[in-house]
């Protein structure tokens, strides 16, 4: 793993987390990314403690996910994660989930967020620390 990709989630899949069919269901992806993208933000600098000082919240204001490969009640995974894209108010953040017992590709999300300002309800650009740190964890994919 490059010091650019890094871990931002492990879990277990529950049985409760599975459909009609016995697979994962879509909501325990979104919540497996969901929980991710937090990590992801964390390593760029935006900390909890930052975003409780209310100068600056997080929007998600596109989501892509792909799957590949079901998982099943029992599996364990885990979710790896890079900064595909930054600007001055956004970043792009690819979230690739495996089973990690088998280290197979199962899904992936595609999440972009803006950087806004929680009092006018509007996008601001990022502190220009935690731009730059994101600018430092750029990783473009083979």
């Amino acid at each position: 793993m490059s010091d650019k990709v890094f871990a931002t989630g492990r879990g277990m899949v529950h049985s409760w987390q599975c459909d009609h069919m016995g697979h994962v269901n879509i909501r325990a992806y979104g919540e497996l990314f969901e929980q991710s993208i937090w990590h992801a933000f964390n390593q760029m600098g935006i900390t909890p403690s930052l975003l409780r000082q209310g100068d600056i919240a997080m929007a998600t204001v596109e989501q892509n996910i792909r799957y590949f490969k079901e998982l099943l009640a029992g599996d364990v995974v885990y979710i790896e994660s890079y900064i595909a894209k930054i600007s001055e108010k956004s970043v792009t953040v690819e979230q690739k989930l495996y089973n990690a017992e088998t280290d197979i590709h199962c899904a992936s999300c595609t999440l972009t967020a803006v950087c806004i300002d929680p009092h006018k309800r509007k996008a601001c650009p990022f502190p220009a620390d935690i731009y730059k740190k994101g600018q430092s964890l750029l990783f473009n994919a083979p």
